[in-house]
This record gives C-alpha cells, sequence and structure tokens, in this order.
C-alpha cells in the first residue's frame, strides 16, 4: 500500500513534484524513480549500564519508538544497503532467548539429551499456540516447569512440583508452586500420579549416608565386613513393603519417608531393642517437615496396629 505524498523536490527524471511511500522507499508516482530510502526499526528506550535491554519482554514492547530514516543515494548505489530491522514480521521469542537457561535446568534434573529435546519441542508447540490465540505470555518458565513435571511423572521418576520449582527458583526464575499447579489444572496437563513407592529409592540414598544410623546398624553383628549395606538394604525391602498401604490421598514424598522411618526401627525393634533413628533426624535429612511426618507415621502405625 502506499501513500502520495507532497515533497517540495522535483523528480529529477520527469518533472513531478508528487511522490508516494512504499514499504521501504520514496518513489516518484508518475515515472517510479526512487527519492529516498526509508530504514524503519526500532530501538527500546530503557537500557541497563552496560546497555543491556530492561524489563520484561512486554514492557519493552509498550516502551519501543518507531523512528524513519531517509536514506538520500540514487537508484543505482540502492542494493549495497540493507533494512537495518524488521519491525512488522520480527517477533520476541522467549524460548530462543532463555534457551540455555532451560536447558541447564533440565539437565540438572538428569534427563538424557533426546529426552530434553521432546520437552523443548513440546515447550515450543504450546508456546507458539499461545502466541497465536493472542495471550501475552509473562513467564515462559511456569509452561516449562509444567512440562516438566508431567514428563518426569508420566516416565515414573520420582519427583514433586516443590522439587521442580525449587530447581527453576536455583537458576533465577521466578516462580511459585501455587502458580505451577494452577497452571495444570487449568490446562488439563494431564499426568500419571505418583507413588511412595517410586520415592523410597530417593530416600534411601540420603539415609544410607547418615553415618550415625550406620554406626548403630554395625552393632547387630560386627563380625560381618556386609552387616550395615545388608540392613540397609533389608530396610529398604521393608520400606516398599509398607509403601503398599493406601495413602488415601496422602502425599507421597511424605508417605515413603514414614515407610523408611518405621522399617528402619522395626529393624531396630528385633535386633537392639531400640530405635534406631528418630523423626528429627529423618526429616532433617529427607528435608520433610516433623509435624507432617509424624501425621503419616501415625496413619501407618493406626493402619497395622503397631506402637513403636
Amino acid at each position: 500500500m502506499s501513500e502520495t505524498l507532497l515533497i517540495e523536490e522535483i523528480c529529477k527524471e520527469c518533472g513531478s513534484s508528487s511522490f508516494a511511500t512504499t514499504i521501504s522507499d520514496i518513489v516518484c508516482s508518475e515515472c517510479g524513480t526512487v527519492f529516498d530510502r526509508i530504514i524503519e526499526g526500532s530501538h527500546f528506550l530503557e537500557r541497563g549500564k552496560e546497555g543491556e535491554k530492561t524489563g520484561s519482554p512486554e514492557s519493552r514492547r509498550s516502551k519501543s519508538t518507531f523512528f524513519k530514516v531517509n536514506d538520500a543515494h540514487s537508484a543505482e548505489k540502492r542494493e549495497k544497503y540493507r533494512r537495518l530491522f524488521n519491525v512488522a514480521n520480527s517477533q520476541y521469542d522467549a524460548i530462543t532467548e532463555n534457551k540455555s537457561r532451560l536447558l541447564g535446568i533440565l539437565t540438572r534434573v538428569g534427563l538424557t539429551e533426546n529426552q530434553r529435546n521432546d520437552i523443548m519441542f513440546e515447550l515450543k508447540r504450546k508456546y507458539n499456540d499461545e502466541r497465536r490465540k493472542g495471550n501475552k505470555i509473562t513467564n515462559i518458565f511456569l509452561i516449562a516447569a509444567a512440562l516438566t513435571i508431567r514428563f518426569m511423572k508420566n516416565q515414573r521418576r520420582a519427583t514433586s512440583i516443590n522439587d521442580i520449582v525449587a530447581l527453576f527458583k536455583a537458576h533465577g526464575c521466578k516462580l511459585s508452586a501455587k502458580a505451577v499447579r494452577d497452571y495444570i489444572i487449568e490446562n488439563n496437563l494431564n499426568y500419571r500420579t505418583s507413588s511412595a513407592k517410586e520415592f523410597i529409592p530417593k530416600y534411601m540414598a540420603k539415609i544410607r549416608t547418615n553415618e550415625m544410623l550406620r554406626d548403630r546398624l554395625s552393632q547387630i553383628n560386627p563380625e560381618d565386613e556386609y552387616n550395615v549395606e545388608k540392613m540397609l538394604t533389608a530396610i529398604e525391602k521393608l520400606a516398599h513393603k509398607l509403601s503398599e498401604i493406601k495413602t488415601n490421598g496422602r502425599r507421597p514424598s511424605v508417605f515413603s519417608v514414614s515407610c523408611i522411618f518405621l522399617a528402619t526401627n522395626l529393624v531396630g525393634q528385633r535386633y537392639l531393642g531400640q530405635q534406631l533413628i528418630s523423626k528429627e533426624e529423618i526429616s532433617r535429612d529427607c528435608q520433610i517437615p516433623a509435624t507432617t511426618l509424624r501425621q503419616h507415621c501415625k496413619y501407618v502405625m493406626d493402619h497395622l496396629k503397631l506402637n513403636l
């Protein structure tokens, strides 16, 4: 689409004073000779101390300004000048800008290259769908966290929303567990629910490094060099058996720790006649609230009619 302009200049080819603007040029309306070159671009008003762009993508767009530059060169030299910016077709891509950070987070989760690529492909597809709908996406990490949680749970990997959100926060992402949970519910990101049995190997790995527990287990059969490892394996097997109890909506991660706690003390009562670990110790090692752990332990003990 062109717009006719009245300029106080005269075309050198035909003498006309009527000019029109195209996408990139000002041309004579009569003979089409290029009069001026138009370069459209944009720049951001707010920059940091070192010249970096500041603010969110939305604020950058709202604070951008457009300018036109007349490139007064003859038509034969026009081809050597290129447009500096293409504002009409360019779009801010949050995934491209944060790709390295996202890949770093997925690597910390423990995913392989193919698994990381699968999540990034799904993230880009969902991001583009939101943009086509005209929705403003202010936090790309919200979508990434939700997709990571769904992928991990469908792969039967022991994880929770709080663990994934804590990992994103460690990389400087502004996120909350409630926001991720709400996003999963609103967008119907269905996934296979976790079971307590999946979390037992994860928390047993932390229990195995407890030196006080290992010292107590070594008293059961001091002559056996591999006694401690055998006892820890027996505790893990017993915890797996206890985790088969119906949780009735209790958190699988905390329920698995309660099963490990009871299994450890059942072994201690059998061989030493005393507890091998306290609720405070296992709560500190597994980073589980002691009050919540106590409630889960009471539920299992009441169900099995135990008295420890």
